[in-house]
C-alpha cells in the first residue's frame, strides 16, 4: 500500500499539467490573503485612529475637568464612537465587514436616526461581486482545482481497459482507490491547509497575539473536511463511470449545483419568504416623524416634563437643547417598529440560511469560514445590538444633566459612557462552525460508503469487459 501510494506521486510529479494546476492554486491563495491582508489593514487603521482620537479627547476632557466644569450638550454632541474591534482571523474571509460599518457615532442628539450608513466611500462594484479573498479561493476555486487532479481515478483504466490488471495484483479495489484518491489530492490539499495556517499566523490576527489557537484548528479542520467531500465525491462518480470524459461531465455539473446554482436558489428562496423591508419606507417615515416632532415640540416638552417633573429644568422652562431630546424620543416610537421589521426578517433570513446551508457544502463551508474569521453575520449583529444598547446609556446618562441644566464635573468623569465590545461565548460560534464540519464530513462519509459498496471486484470486472 505504501509503494502504491508513493508511486502514484511520482506518477503525478511527470505531469506538467499538475505542476501547472499547482502553480495557479497556488498564486489565487497567495492573491487571496494579500487582499485578504489590504483590507484588514485599511479596517485595522482606521479603528486604531478612531481609538487614538478618543483617549486624547478623553485626556483633554480630564485636563479641563481639573480646572472647571463642562457643558454636557457639548460634549455629548462631539459623539462617542462605538467601534468593532479588528476580525480575530481577518484574511481568512472578508465577510460582512465591507458592507456592515465596523464603527459608529453615537451622537445624543440622532440616536434615533436610521442606521446602517456606512461613513465612508466604496466602490459600488466592491460591494455587489464582493472580494477575491482566501475564502472565495477555498470555496469556489478549490474544488475545480482537486477535481482537476483527482477526476479520473478509474474511469480512465476502465476505458482504456487496463482496470482488470490492476486490480489483479490483489488490492481490494476501494483502497486501490483511495491510496490513488489521497496520493492525488495531496498536493492541492497541503497548499490548502498551508494557506490557511498562514492566514492565522502572518498580520495581526487575535488568535496569533493572544494565543488562542481555536479558531485556526478549526478553520484547518473546515478546509480539510472540504477537500475530503471534494475528493469523495470523486469516488463516487469514477466507481461507476465508464470513461474519464463521463466523468470529468459529471464532476463539473456537480460543481456548478453545489457551488453556483445552489447558493443562488437558496438566496433567491430566502428573499422570498422573507423579503427585505424598503429602506425608503425607513427613511419616509424618519422624516415624517421629525417633521411631526418639530410641530409639536413645546407640546410633546410640556407633556415630557409632566410625565418626569424630576428632569424639569428650574422654572419649568426647557431650552433648546431639552426639546431636541424630546424630539429624539418621540421620533424613536415611531420608527421602532419599522427598525424592528428590518431586524427581524434580517434575522430571520439568516436562521432560514442557518438551517439550509446544508444543501450545498459550500454555503456551510463559507458560513463557517466567516464565523470563523470575526467577518460574518453573527459578530456584526452582536455589534449592533451593543450599540443599541450603549446609545441607551448615553441617554442615560446625558438627558437628565441636559434638561437640568447641569453642568458634567470631574468626579463623574469615569462614569461617563464608553463603549466596549464583547465578544460572544467562544462556545456559541463552536457550536455553529462544527455543526458545519459535522455536516460536511457526513455527505463526505454517505459518498465514501456509498463508493466503497459499489467498487466490488466482481462488479468492476464485469463493467471493465
Amino acid at each position: 500500500m505504501k509503494q502504491l501510494f508513493i508511486l502514484e506521486l511520482r506518477l503525478l510529479t511527470r505531469e506538467s499539467a499538475a505542476w501547472v494546476m499547482c502553480a495557479l492554486f497556488a498564486a489565487a491563495l497567495a492573491y487571496g490573503m494579500w487582499n485578504g491582508a489590504h483590507i484588514a489593514k485599511g479596517q485595522r487603521e482606521s479603528a486604531a485612529s478612531i481609538v487614538q482620537s478618543t483617549e486624547v479627547f478623553q485626556a483633554q476632557l480630564r485636563d479641563w475637568l481639573v480646572q472647571q466644569d463642562a457643558d454636557p450638550k457639548a460634549i455629548a454632541g462631539r459623539g462617542t464612537v462605538a467601534v468593532l474591534p479588528p476580525a480575530p482571523l481577518p484574511l481568512l474571509a472578508t465577510g460582512q465587514s465591507d458592507v456592515s460599518p465596523s464603527h459608529e457615532s453615537v451622537v445624543i442628539w440622532s440616536l434615533n436616526s436610521p442606521r446602517g450608513t456606512r461613513a465612508e466611500l466604496e466602490n459600488p462594484s466592491h460591494l455587489l461581486t464582493g472580494r477575491f479573498d482566501l475564502a472565495f479561493v477555498l470555496v469556489w476555486l478549490y474544488p475545480l482545482f482537486l477535481l482537476g487532479l483527482v477526476y479520473d481515478l478509474m474511469a480512465g483504466d476502465r476505458e482504456s481497459g487496463t482496470l482488470r490488471l490492476a486490480l489483479s495484483q490483489g488490492i481490494a479495489p476501494w483502497r486501490w482507490m483511495g491510496r490513488r484518491a489521497i496520493a492525488r489530492a495531496s498536493p492541492i490539499l497541503l497548499l490548502a491547509l498551508a494557506a490557511t495556517l498562514m492566514s492565522g499566523l502572518i498580520g495581526d490576527s487575535v488568535d496569533a497575539t493572544e494565543g488562542d489557537p481555536s479558531r485556526l484548528l478549526l478553520a484547518i479542520g473546515l478546509v480539510l473536511s472540504y477537500g475530503l467531500f471534494w475528493v469523495a465525491l470523486s469516488a463516487a462518480v469514477n466507481a461507476f463511470a465508464r470513461s474519464a470524459a463521463g466523468s470529468a461531465t459529471f464532476l463539473g455539473a456537480a460543481w456548478v449545483g453545489f457551488v453556483l446554482v445552489a447558493p443562488t436558489l437558496l438566496n433567491v428562496a430566502v428573499e422570498a419568504l422573507h423579503p427585505t423591508p424598503s429602506r425608503s419606507e425607513l427613511v419616509a417615515v424618519s422624516r415624517n416623524a421629525s417633521a411631526e416632532a418639530q410641530k409639536r415640540g413645546g407640546e410633546l416638552l410640556d407633556s415630557f416634563y409632566k410625565d418626569h417633573p424630576e428632569l424639569a429644568p428650574p422654572g419649568q422652562r426647557g431650552d433648546l437643547y431639552a426639546l431636541r431630546l424630546t424630539e429624539q424620543t418621540e421620533i424613536g416610537k415611531v420608527i421602532e417598529p419599522v427598525q424592528q421589521k428590518f431586524d427581524d426578517q434580517l434575522a430571520q433570513q439568516q436562521a432560514a440560511v442557518a438551517q439550509w446551508r446544508f444543501v450545498s457544502p459550500a454555503i456551510a463551508a463559507h458560513e463557517a469560514l466567516t464565523d470563523l474569521a470575526g467577518t460574518g453575520y453573527w459578530r456584526h449583529r452582536a455589534f449592533r445590538e451593543q450599540v443599541n444598547a450603549f446609545k441607551q446609556t448615553v441617554s442615560d446618562f446625558y438627558s437628565p444633566k441636559i434638561h437640568k441644566q447641569q453642568p458634567l464635573t470631574l468626579q463623574e468623569f469615569d462614569r461617563m459612557p464608553r463603549f466596549v465590545f464583547s465578544e460572544e461565548p467562544a462556545s456559541d460560534w463552536m457550536t455553529r462552525v462544527g455543526l458545519g464540519i459535522v455536516g460536511i464530513l457526513s455527505a463526505t462519509a454517505v459518498l465514501a460508503f456509498w463508493a466503497c459498496g459499489n467498487l466490488r471486484a466482481k462488479r468492476l470486472g464485469v463493467m471493465a469487459s
